[in-house]
């Protein structure tokens, strides 16, 4: 197995360890500006930016030295949707988000349902022979989640007490972008909805 899919596989073995992250203890690793930053979401938040550089990581490595594999093209996108999903999901509730924190349920329900759209698209072309190279608008929306997910996790307290919502910001952007790009996903490759 060369490294790419090794980077890959370890991904997917963080994932429950990030969730275990949420159980652990109320310990405070630190305050700023009076709002407590929890041990535990510093570490899952850690975890998480870990992740998503093993994603950045294995991707190019595997273009440089030709190690793309099938094995790669199926699981590398199904670890960065599950550590996603795992994340959003995790969040609910947790009263983490510096304000909306009731949108959590509902940001959470748009990336997993856009994504379960997607993966069912490819899953037809392929079945046709197509292959469905992911587009511009889905390379930022990925970017945005890997930047907003960690600072809602680590920093959404802070936000909080300083009154500048960036954590929220950026997730709702990420959000937008979410539906932008899976629309335009699908409008690009309507003729796979064609009945033959």
């Amino acid at each position: 197995m060369n490294l790419p899919n090794k980077l890959t596989i370890a991904r997917m073995i963080a994932i429950p360890f990030f969730i275990a992250c949420f159980f652990l203890p109320d310990w405070v690793a630190f305050k700023l500006c009076g709002a407590e930053i929890l041990t535990k979401y510093l570490i899952a938040g850690i975890l998480f930016i870990l992740a998503y550089v093993t994603d950045t990581l294995d991707g190019r490595i595997a273009r440089k030295f030709g190690l793309v594999t099938d094995f790669g093209k199926l699981m590398d996108p199904i670890a960065d949707k599950l550590l996603t999903a795992a994340c959003m999901i995790m969040l609910i509730g947790r009263g983490l988000m510096s304000v909306c924190d009731f949108l959590m349920p509902v940001f959470t329900v748009i990336v997993i349902a856009r994504e379960f759209v997607i993966s069912g698209m490819r899953l037809v072309a392929a079945s046709k022979g197509r292959v469905m190279a992911a587009g511009t608008l889905g390379k930022i929306k990925t970017t945005l989640q890997s930047i907003a997910l960690p600072m809602v996790l680590i920093l959404g307290p802070f936000f909080r007490a300083i009154g500048v919502p960036v954590d929220f910001i950026l997730l709702a952007a990420s959000v937008v972008m979410t539906i932008w790009s899976g629309l335009d996903y699908m409008l690009r490759n309507k003729e796979i909805f064609s009945v033959q």
